[in-house]
């Protein structure tokens, strides 16, 4: 019994840089094969639409560790040269449940032969819930146990910009940019800033091998990313990501296999294990993605064709 608790001890302690972080955006392991989430611009950047289920649990093993479920959905309408999407998120750390609903247009501007510029804004409305029904206290008079449930809602505004060639994209993009006007509100997540790149190499027929380097700064934290994602007869892709923080200091290493079920369907797979002292008290993360693409109208587009990837 007194292992158990010093167990918990432990991994409250080792855990509270990442409380520190709390204001962060959650993190996704498969984000570069989802990103409407985070950057808009990608909306409507393929000839298919999509629309992505993603289920993440964190630190398995430990009762109210971080939960995340995405739904990101976006189409192409190429008479227009636009994409219009959708992307909700749910995200539940310890007392703290979040809800995240976006609408999100890009404009893609043709720049040249198999070139696209891509400019996107996300609108929406996010909203907290802190639930401490269940915290025990040591002192029951404790003022902040009158505080045990709470429920805040307010706008929330992403802008994002990438681009495309055929085998290389750039992009960069702000999350929660109405934080600029809500300075003193502790109640949401900050600012957050992501900026990545990737190259696809295509070698022969049957291989695609695709490096890429990723930075997601939340205003705490720099966290940095390198990966590797090498696909084969475009059935099967596999690879990982090494995930560090500030001054590169080592965070997770993250292997990752997907499959292409159908010519419609996705299934990919994700495993995080993490470098820090919570390694000792936790079985790692889980992440399962699902993806269903559709054919939109016609396969005549006014825009150079965008990245299948």
């Amino acid at each position: 019994m007194i292992m158990k608790i010093l167990k918990k001890i432990g991994f409250v302690l080792a855990l509270l840089p990442l409380l520190a972080n709390a204001q962060s955006d959650p993190k996704i392991s498969q984000h570069l094969l989802t990103q409407t989430h985070y950057n808009p611009a990608v909306t409507g950047s393929t000839w298919m639409g999509n629309i992505t289920l993603l289920g993440r649990h964190q630190f398995m093993g430990f009762e109210g560790a971080p939960t995340t479920a995405l739904l990101n959905f976006d189409v192409l309408a190429p008479t227009i040269n636009s994409g219009f999407g959708l992307s909700v998120q749910y995200d539940k750390y310890g007392p703290i449940n979040s809800y995240n609903a976006m609408v999100n247009y890009a404009y893609h501007i043709g720049i040249g032969d198999n070139q696209t510029l891509s400019l996107g804004l996300g609108a929406g409305v996010q909203m907290r819930q802190y639930d401490a029904t269940g915290n025990i206290y040591e002192n029951p008079d404790d003022p902040i146990s009158y505080y045990d449930q709470d429920t805040h809602i307010a706008p929330d505004v992403n802008f994002g910009i990438q681009y495309s060639l055929q085998n290389w994209v750039i992009g960069a993009s702000i999350t929660h940019l109405q934080r600029y006007f809500m300075k003193d509100d502790l109640r949401f997540p900050n600012v957050n800033y992501y900026a990545y790149t990737r190259y696809r190499f295509e070698l022969g027929r049957y291989w695609n091998i695709t490096p890429g380097i990723a930075v997601h700064y939340d205003n705490v934290t720099v966290n940095e990313e390198v990966n590797l994602l090498v696909e084969y007869t475009k059935a099967i892709w596999f690879g990982a990501s090494y995930r560090m923080s500030n001054e590169l200091k080592p965070q997770s290493v993250v292997p990752m296999i997907g499959f292409n079920i159908t010519d419609y369907v996705k299934l990919g797979y994700a495993y995080e294990y993490n470098l820090t002292d919570l390694a000792q008290y936790n079985t790692g993360t889980h992440e399962l993605m699902l993806t269903f693409r559709f054919k939109t109208r016609s396969n005549t587009y006014k825009t150079p064709r965008f990245a299948e990837w």
